[in-house]
């Protein structure tokens, strides 16, 4: 962070005017910068008047924010995301990074290995997962450092976190509960069982005792969460989804089941995507079933109306159509969304679709099977850009296409966020 201070202001006296004016030019967030500057005067100015021009040039900008303190400690712009990255052994990294300049920014905090991200409440939240078992939270105010960490109890391995006035609401793999933390002080102060929710069959014929609880979306005061519930002791050796699938809904306040929705598919293995279809707010997950080495074509994108509290009787996105399992997907009207699928060959692909018919319009980006490149991460911004994540490890990277632009790839190379890209988020509030 000093190296970064010194580098554009060098407050020793020791700078080069032409750095600061490049750094004034090329950072997203100048724009809201509302004073008008001159380069040239500027130059001047610090060359003749350096002490004045810190007192009286600070004080002018402290009017507007960020202010150029903050602005000198620039770690993200208002249109960056938030990447999770790892080297999926000893560690990961969170990047923030500008899809529009197809740069990632200095910011590299570390994290677990096996990560995801949420942005929340004006926070970064960190789901450090199985073998770390912990929340660590990310003050973007002060460059995304650490301004709090709590575990969740060994072995736990947390999938998802939710913020509800006072309370922390997390989601657990391994556990037959959501448990419910402090935020002040990140202990636990309660939870909702889900014991009655556990399966009761198995091939084995010995049922786990895990629901395999995934990934939750808040509506009003109501926190949606799903239920994998995998057969754990199948004879396979696999995990297959041999009972159905749930989505529970929860009353924040009161910390109980408000009701439980049987998913027309099983296996959710998506975040849910809240989205505007047909007039009215929806929830939308992605199922894939039986996947990887047992694959089989039985699931897809489905939609969950909020008004009927009922499932659509028509998948947005169906594996007859993809041909492959749909893991991940961003919608961005009835008219266009876009699937990362993986097929029986392993084949991954970028598809893309129209939610209103379920039908494939076309293909981004494919990589054989037999070649070790996989995706992983996809989002599309509220500006139109998709970003895929590439875990190719001689070249790891963020591939950004325009959707404005008839889906054109922008950096046939992918960007570089560090370490390879595992989950890719917007720095903004969404629920």
């Amino acid at each position: 962070m000093l190296n970064t201070i010194n580098r554009f202001l060098n407050l020793n006296l020791n700078y080069n005017p032409s750095q600061l004016v490049y750094a004034l030019r090329i950072f997203p967030s100048a724009r809201y910068l509302k004073y008008k500057y001159k380069p040239s005067q500027l130059v001047y100015a610090l060359r003749i008047f350096p002490f004045l021009f810190l007192q009286f040039y600070c004080s002018q900008l402290e009017i507007e924010k960020p202010n150029l303190f903050q602005f000198v400690f620039l770690s993200a712009s208002p249109t960056s995301v938030g990447v999770v990255t790892s080297d999926f052994a000893s560690g990961g990294r969170f990047k923030t990074f500008e899809p529009n300049s197809l740069t990632a920014f200095p910011t590299s905090i570390p994290i677990h290995s096996d990560a995801v991200g949420r942005f929340t409440n004006d926070r970064v939240f960190i789901v450090n997962r199985l073998n770390r078992d912990s929340i660590q939270v990310l003050n973007p105010q002060l460059g995304f450092l650490t301004e709090q960490e709590f575990s969740v109890g060994q072995g736990k391995n947390p999938q998802d976190i939710s913020v509800w006035n006072d309370k922390y609401f997390i989601s657990l793999y391994n556990s037959d509960e959501l448990v419910i933390y402090s935020r002040y002080n990140g202990t636990k102060i309660g939870s909702v069982s889900f014991a009655s929710l556990k399966e009761t069959y198995s091939t084995s014929g010995i049922p786990d005792n895990s629901v395999e609880s995934s990934y939750m979306v808040q509506d009003g005061t109501s926190l949606f969460v799903l239920l994998q519930r995998l057969d754990r002791n199948d004879v396979s050796g696999y995990l297959p989804p041999n009972s159905d699938s749930y989505m529970v809904e929860i009353d924040m306040n009161l910390n109980q089941i408000r009701a439980v929705y049987t998913l027309p598919y099983r296996n959710p293995s998506s975040k849910i995507q809240k989205v505007n279809l047909f007039g009215e707010p929806h929830l939308v997950l992605s199922c894939v079933g039986r996947v990887g080495f047992i694959s089989q074509i039985d699931a897809g994108i489905i939609a969950f109306r909020l008004s009927t509290r009922q499932f659509l009787p028509n998948r947005l996105f169906a594996e007859e159509i993809a041909g492959g399992d749909i893991l991940v997907f961003q919608i961005k009207n009835e008219e266009l969304g876009f699937a990362a699928v993986l097929d029986a060959g392993f084949t991954k692909t970028i598809q893309a679709f129209r939610p209103r018919t379920g039908e494939r319009i076309g293909t981004l980006l494919q990589i054989p099977g037999n070649i070790g490149i996989s995706l992983s991460g996809l989002l599309l911004t509220n500006e139109g850009k998709l970003l895929v994540g590439s875990t190719d490890f001689n070249r790891p990277g963020i591939y950004v296409y325009d959707t404005n632009l008839g889906n054109v790839l922008l950096n046939p190379i992918p960007s570089s966020v560090e370490l390879t890209p595992f989950d890719i988020f917007q720095l903004q509030n969404l629920q």
